[in-house]
């Protein structure tokens, strides 16, 4: 089957286990037989920089309508919903297991933007470890969907008085007979205009405790007429999925409830814990793409008569960037594996050496793909600046991902915290 193409220096320097191997050469073959293809034939809605989005910086209805294709397909080929156990549908796949996984994937880099290859693996958009928790009927219903890859959904915790700080949500759930009514504002929410389902962390007015024990998470169909999408979030990657989220006086039946009141906090930090867990194989996926773009401009280029990547201060930011990338693909699976033998994701009540582990997985790694990103636009020079040069993209990702799912300064105060400096 078709790889993808990678220097002759490179060849089997970051090598996958073999007991993974299989998983991750369907995950390739899928990329490289449906997807890439897929995303040539309709090159007009994804071809140039901004060909995806339409005039308010949102996707367009073309763009989010190849996601769908890709991400169905993707999950009739089970692939989707790797991470999940698979006695809820999922592929069973352990974390260290989905870094080569992820790292498969970003290995593509980031495309255009619109998202399309990725939408083959399950992201924010999809179903998480915290919808684990469901019952049965709760499961056929807003769970279901979301592995089969036929609906999308959103969360939404972040508010604008209420980031790193979550236990200072102000969204209200208010007993009204046998169901909940719930009020408030959210911000900085992926997937907020589309999503089909939305899991909403509120506090329960009538509860008792301190704040962490009154919050609770709810389902909420975004067809409910309490449900109002909000202003569009331009971020700086551009990607047209983020936006407001108003809860006006939004009625939710009493087994929207996911868990018990009290479990919101646990059951938001499993869905963080989800995405924090990934960032180490995005990281070296992309790490990798952005090397393979060093190496090939440094060894085509030229100036004054030689290639450029003959001059040590060309090649120290690649040596630099190669060299990192193994340590990062060694903590990443090696952290990973610890992770997986001492708990899961779905564990509510995380031992603090787990939560140690996550920390570091997320702000290590995002760290070192900025700078691998910022090494590459100025090994690249003035090409790295342009679209056209494949990194600026990546660039404005990695910056952007060291804020959302906890602040690189969060990730430090956890780590500080667990090692017992508060």
């Amino acid at each position: 089957m078709a790889t993808f193409p990678e220097d002759d220096a490179l060849v089997g320097e970051y090598a996958v286990p073999d007991d993974v191997r299989p998983v991750v050469d369907r995950v390739i073959g899928f990329i490289e037989e449906e997807v890439l293809p897929y995303e040539e034939r309709h090159g007009d809605h994804v071809g140039g920089p901004l060909d995806y989005l339409d005039g308010e910086g949102l996707l367009k209805p073309e763009t989010r309508a190849m996601q769908a294709e890709i991400r169905q397909r993707s999950a009739d080929e089970g692939l989707y919903a790797l991470h999940l156990p698979e006695e809820v549908g999922g592929g069973g796949l352990s974390l260290r297991e989905m870094f080569y996984v992820q790292e498969a994937v970003f290995r593509y880099g980031t495309g255009h933007g619109s998202g399309v290859a990725r939408a083959m693996l399950a992201w924010t958009e999809g179903p998480s470890p915290a919808l684990v928790h469901l019952d049965d009927a709760q499961r056929e219903e807003w769970l279901d969907p979301l592995v089969a890859g036929e609906e999308t959904a959103c969360i939404c915790i972040t508010e604008p008085g209420a980031g790193s700080d979550v236990t200072a949500v102000s969204t209200t759930a208010e007993r009204d007979g046998d169901g909940w009514v719930l009020n408030g504002d959210k911000r900085y929410i992926t997937n907020g205009p589309f999503a089909d389902t939305a899991q909403v962390l509120a506090r329960v007015e009538d509860a008792d405790g301190p704040a962490h024990e009154r919050m609770a998470m709810f389902l909420v169909d975004t067809e409910n007429p309490g449900y109002e999408v909000g202003q569009p979030n331009l971020n700086i990657m551009m990607d047209g999925i983020t936006s407001d989220v108003h809860l006006r006086d939004c009625r939710v039946d009493g087994d929207h409830l996911v868990g018990e009141v009290g479990d919101g906090l646990p059951l938001a930090l499993s869905w963080v814990n989800w995405r924090r867990s990934g960032r180490p194989g995005m990281c070296a996926g992309l790490g990798r793409y952005l090397l393979d773009r060093m190496l090939t401009y440094a060894k085509e280029r030229e100036a004054f008569g030689e290639p450029i990547g003959t001059n040590q201060a060309v090649q120290w930011p690649i040596v630099e960037t190669a060299t990192e990338l193994h340590a990062v693909r060694d903590m990443g699976t090696r952290m990973l594996a610890a992770y997986d033998a001492e708990t899961s994701l779905s564990d509510l009540d995380q031992p603090a050496t787990a939560r140690r582990k996550l920390s570091m997985l997320k702000y290590y790694p995002e760290d070192r793909l900025f700078d691998w990103a910022d090494r590459a636009i100025q090994v690249l020079g003035g090409y790295g600046l342009m679209h056209a040069g494949g990194v600026e993209r990546v660039f404005r990702v990695a910056r952007n991902i060291r804020i959302p799912a906890g602040a690189t300064e969060i990730q430090k105060r956890t780590i500080a915290k667990t090692l017992g400096l508060e």
